[in-house]
């Protein structure tokens, strides 16, 4: 099953993370430029920084293009100012997206069409509108060829393709071309929700002491970073009414060497508990808290969204600097594409819902499941 997913989010968080590293760059600059011996700034250049990230299930695509200069003044003047940072509509004179055939010539173009996006927060950069560029496609055909086929759910570009980005801006020619990360197998005991045998289990199989949850899938053919997350959900009861709620633990990125690799992250079923005892509190003026289940989300990067990615994680080494990484041809940013697929509502087992319920460690929280009638572990 799949989750909704935003189309803005992701390109907007890297579009942010550009600027932000431009920002600074040029803050610095301009410091070290202070000195009356030395100007060490250059006369004006602008850049283009381009950020797009595809997703085979949306049927809107988002493109954002803005400009980045170095020059005289305070940068985080700059910042706040729209014209500093968005080019003006003829400035950008073709913008097009062309999905590609196996022979790499195009079989369908797209056209990008501007739109005012509001509601942005305030904060370093200019609020609350932005302008983006966007593109529709249509629903493909439900079994690709040329990849994992897609066994549910809606497709809007097809996984075996490749997309390339075309743009004129101010005259310069701005290029990229990314593949799409295509669907993926989960382990079928993994992905049956209702199944008694596929349900999640954080105790040894005696049923003496704690064991651990292996979550297993098989990598795609352009699929390269996995990084899963766990949705414990429940209800929250109280006299003023229910409240749903939510507690997301997201696990360490795991990556792809190979095509068709059997991979699998593991979740301790201690560290499970101890991680709801520590989130949740003990509160008088709940009612019960009704177990609802457990969602296992995976969000996979392409090789280009994985290599941006990895370059941007905090360094804990002795070597501070990375290089900046760019695959558009003619500006800077990321062309790229990501894929989230979900399993919903997992169940725990009767020893791991005892638990829960009863266990020494979340016993105290008042829960109770939402998936049973009467007792032992039933909320009726």
């Amino acid at each position: 099953m799949e989750e909704a997913i935003d189309p803005l989010y992701l390109t907007t968080l890297l579009r942010n993370r550009m600027q932000r590293n431009l920002l600074l760059l040029t803050a610095a600059v301009a410091l070290a430029g202070c000195s009356t011996d030395l100007d060490i700034n250059a006369p004006y250049e602008e850049n283009t920084v381009v950020y797009g990230l595809l997703n085979m299930r949306d049927s809107v695509h988002f493109v954002k293009v803005n400009k980045a200069f170095l020059g005289d003044g305070n940068a985080f003047d700059f910042a706040l100012v729209p014209d500093s940072n968005e080019y003006s509509g003829e400035a950008i004179s073709f913008a097009k997206v062309y999905r590609l055939g196996t022979n790499g010539l195009p079989v369908d173009s797209f056209p990008l069409m501007d739109t005012l996006v509001s509601g942005r927060e305030p904060g370093t950069f200019f609020a609350p509108d932005q302008r983006m560029f966007y593109f529709r496609t249509p629903e493909p055909a439900l079994n690709q060829s040329g990849g994992p086929q897609i066994t549910s759910g809606r497709t809007f570009l097809y996984q075996n393709a490749q997309y390339r980005l075309d743009l004129v801006v101010k005259g310069r020619k701005i290029t990229s071309t990314t593949n799409i990360a295509s669907d993926f197998l989960i382990a079928p005991t993994d992905q049956d929700t209702a199944n008694p045998i596929a349900q999640v289990n954080f105790m040894n199989p005696t049923g003496t002491g704690y064991g651990a949850y292996e979550f297993n899938w098989t990598s795609s053919g352009t699929g390269k970073r996995y990084v899963l997350t766990m949705d414990f959900k429940y209800d929250e009861v109280r006299d003023s009414g229910t409240e749903r709620k939510v507690i997301s633990q997201k696990f360490p990125a795991v990556v792809a060497t190979t095509t068709a690799q059997q991979m699998a992250m593991t979740v301790g079923g201690e560290a499970f508990y101890n991680t709801l005892r520590t989130v949740i509190p003990v509160d008088a003026s709940v009612q019960r808290r009704i177990f609802r289940g457990i969602d296992f989300r995976m969000a996979v990067a392409n090789d280009a969204l994985h290599t941006y990615l990895t370059l941007d994680e905090p360094v804990s080494g002795i070597i501070e600097d990375r290089p900046a990484f760019s695959n558009i041809d003619g500006a800077f940013g990321v062309w790229a594409s990501r894929y989230t697929k979900t399993v919903q509502n997992k169940r725990l087992t009767a020893t791991s819902l005892n638990e829960l319920i009863n266990g020494s460690i979340t016993g105290n929280l008042g829960f109770c499941s939402g998936f049973n009638v009467g007792p032992p572990y039933g909320c009726d």
